[in-house]
């Protein structure tokens, strides 16, 4: 029996978000069920076996990629309940974060996934550009030096309770402070959530498309190709513009024109330098936290 909360900070609830819920990102998802499902249903053979598993995984990647819904659905194939943290909005709540992360203990076997880890923990000294002068997405504000120590220590004893598995999530790895990434009882496996590339945007768009009643000319494979720079959240909007300017046409379906009109309403939140400096991070970071 789930505890009843109210509060904005954080919640935890039966997860909800199923992996076919999320277009795209196979290699990403068996990842998951590799750290956080199959550990939860083997901790005590992996324990026999002499296996340490993660500590904590890290997932990093664009904005509006799907991340948050990755981890539900990472609890809900493991069947278990789902803690979720905003990391933004435990900016001056210690206690609240506290509160939590007992949640997280009291909900066991859980999954207790913190967004933007970045805010908790930033790197000092870290460059957030992408190159000239883009400096998209970054974050406005920062934890204060004694919230950072609180989510660390309170990492660190997390970390020890097998039936929890900690999922952390962030924007740009190489702007968290390592401390909490490269310590081996903390956040020491990464999974990188890539921008979306043209069968990842053809999946999002059967997602969200799939829902609309499409005239014989709308071809998928083309707007998949036609929408570089794309993430998951840029497509929803598209299929949402195309919708709307169908039936400001009076028509009961969306024709391939709905889509190029909605085409020119939407930015991509993806820069091709931002694109580029995704890959570099990764290619640069090393591969073996990327492993089980």
């Amino acid at each position: 029996m789930h505890r009843l909360l109210e509060h904005i900070f954080y919640e935890v609830r039966k997860p909800r978000i199923t992996w076919g819920d999320i277009g795209g990102f196979s290699r990403q998802k068996d990842i998951l069920k590799e750290m956080v499902c199959f550990v939860l249903a083997n901790g005590e053979a992996l324990e026999r076996m002499g296996i340490e598993p993660p500590s904590g995984v890290l997932m990093w990647g664009p904005l509006g990629t799907g991340i948050t819904m990755l981890a539900e659905a990472a609890a809900a194939e493991a069947g278990v309940s789902y803690v979720y943290v905003s990391g933004q909005e435990m900016l001056g709540k210690a206690d609240r974060m506290e509160e939590a992360f007992e949640v997280a203990r009291y909900e066991a076997p859980s999954v207790l996934f913190i967004s933007d880890v970045e805010w908790l923990c930033p790197r000092e000294g870290a460059d957030y550009s992408w190159g000239d002068g883009n400096l998209r997405g970054i974050p406005p504000t920062f934890a204060t030096l004694e919230l950072t120590e609180k989510f660390i220590s309170l990492v660190d004893e997390i970390c020890g309770v097998r039936e929890v598995r900690l999922l952390g999530s962030c924007y740009r790895v190489d702007t968290v402070d390592q401390a909490v990434i490269k310590e081996k009882k903390r956040f020491n496996r990464k999974i990188f959530i890539p921008p979306p590339g043209e069968r990842d945007r053809l999946e999002i768009l059967h997602i969200y498309a799939g829902r609309m009643p499409l005239a014989g000319d709308v071809d998928l494979r083309d707007l998949a190709r036609d929408t570089s720079g794309y993430v998951g959240w840029d497509i929803e909007s598209l299929c949402r513009m195309a919708g709307k300017n169908a039936i400001a046409r009076g028509s009961r379906e969306v024709t391939r024109e709905d889509f190029r009109k909605g085409m020119g309403e939407v930015t991509p939140w993806l820069t091709e330098d931002m694109v580029e400096k995704y890959y570099d991070i990764y290619r640069k970071d090393c591969p073996h936290h990327y492993h089980f």
